[in-house]
């Protein structure tokens, strides 16, 4: 049973004691949706302690057996990579998948907590190292992303602060008022805040399926993101054509498992996305934000797509990253395309979040690797095989570019071969009824 009490500011000044506990009980109750009798996998640094606390007695409140906690350690990940062999970073535990295997079949709950404790942690390390040791954890737990992908069970992102990561954002400020201003922006970009959070996120969702369903009657075949700065060469900066699967479905705010359980997979999210064709992207583009292959800053990237594989790619920073991220199979592909209108409260904040769960949900962005079956009708039950023929990339990674900006369009072509406004200027058209 849930504290309904709880979920509902009952004064205009809540501490943040309460508000914590009530971010607790809206990623439990809201983000998971967790069931009595479902176990929850969780997994955060060791710096957000306080606030997996709250989040198992929310879980273990909801009727939750068993709540798992993995402990995330970037310094010890960084000694593995400083000492031991190439050799060794190969090796994946057998009771290691074990363990993903019951969870996958036992449909646990799966929540992480981001928000770096050590964000520079991976920065003197070989990037191919990195790469290493992640494919190896990836190639052997494959079956337990693809499930997650599909929804076979309910999966949530949020975040918490730390206190290099909050020095990162707001680098003026001493450490205690750089971690209370985070703490005070995830709480608001979550809804924590609100009111009554619950009847807030249930407005957002609909405003985001306001979105979709326009996608959805405009029967909208292809994306051209088109961004007439001029970037370097002298030509514009973005302008990428992505072409979708036959029978696109695009996606926004709660999802739902093939058990018919809702849940929201990010808390904050502010876009709609959907899965390309991973042959039908032609053009290019050029990233506005960084992002972190392997815990490593790329920034200022460009790419150059033919028949859907990247031909062509450079970064001012990150380039030998970039460089190692796409000797993984797959990556060289599209597995999202994704809108999100320049007035979202995190690109409204002004701010570079250097995490990708905020970031990504400030602009518009594309991901290379692994597609969201779901972003396919009647994907359910088809093989890899049958998806990939289907156009639904594969891949053992899956990483998010931003590359939206206030002065980006994106026009859609239709099925029909009509062309349709989707966003001007870096905002939705149809936020009017349109």
């Amino acid at each position: 049973m849930y504290n309904n009490e709880m979920m509902t500011n009952s004064s205009n000044n809540p501490s943040i004691h309460d508000l914590k506990e009530r971010f607790a009980e809206l990623t439990i109750r809201m983000g998971l949706n967790l069931q009595s009798g479902q176990s929850v996998r969780l997994s955060a640094e060791l710096a957000h302690r306080e606030f997996v606390h709250y989040l198992v007695q929310a879980a273990y409140r909801a009727g939750a057996p068993y709540v798992h906690i993995e402990w995330n350690d970037d310094l010890v990940i960084q000694s593995r990579l400083n000492h031991a062999s190439p050799d060794a970073l190969q090796y994946f535990p057998e009771f290691e998948v074990a363990r993903y295997r019951q969870m996958a079949d036992e449909k646990w709950a799966r929540l992480a907590v981001v928000g770096p404790e050590y964000p520079n942690a991976f920065d003197d390390i070989k990037p191919q190292l990195v790469r290493m040791l992640s494919e190896s954890r990836a190639t052997r737990t494959k079956f337990y992303s693809q499930a997650q992908m599909a929804n076979d069970f309910q999966w949530c992102l949020v975040a918490a602060p730390t206190a290099a990561w909050a020095k990162k954002i707001y680098p003026q400020d001493s450490e205690a008022d750089a971690i209370d201003r985070l703490w005070q922006m995830i709480l608001k970009t979550s809804r924590v805040d609100q009111p009554n959070p619950i009847d807030a996120w249930d407005r957002h969702d609909r405003q985001l399926r306001q979105l979709t369903h326009f996608m959805a009657e405009k029967e909208v075949r292809s994306i051209r993101y088109l961004d007439r700065e001029l970037g370097p060469d002298g030509q514009p900066a973005t302008d990428l054509t992505v072409g979708l699967t036959a029978h696109p479905v695009w996606i926004g705010g709660s999802e739902v498992t093939t058990d018919g359980i809702r849940f929201f997979p990010n808390m904050p999210t502010e876009e709609i996305f959907s899965t390309p064709h991973r042959m039908r992207v032609t053009g290019w583009a050029r990233t506005s934000r960084p992002t972190f292959p392997f815990g490593r800053e790329v920034s200022d990237a460009w790419f150059r797509f033919e028949e859907g594989e990247v031909k062509d790619f450079g970064a001012q920073v990150g380039a030998e990253v970039l460089e190692q991220f796409f000797e993984i199979d797959g990556t060289r592909r599209l597995g999202e395309v994704s809108l999100v209108d320049v007035d979202s409260p995190i690109n409204q904040t002004g701010l570079i979040f250097h995490e990708i769960l905020f970031d990504e949900n400030a602009v518009c962005h594309i991901a290379f690797g692994e597609a969201y079956p779901d972003g396919m009708a009647n994907s359910k039950g088809l093989s890899p095989d049958e998806l990939e023929a289907a156009g639904v990339n594969q891949s053992d990674a899956h990483l998010d570019f931003m590359i939206g900006t206030a002065t980006m369009d994106v026009i859609g072509t239709c099925a029909d071969g009509s062309q349709v406004n989707i966003m001007e200027q870096g905002h939705f058209t149809m936020v009017n009824g349109e």
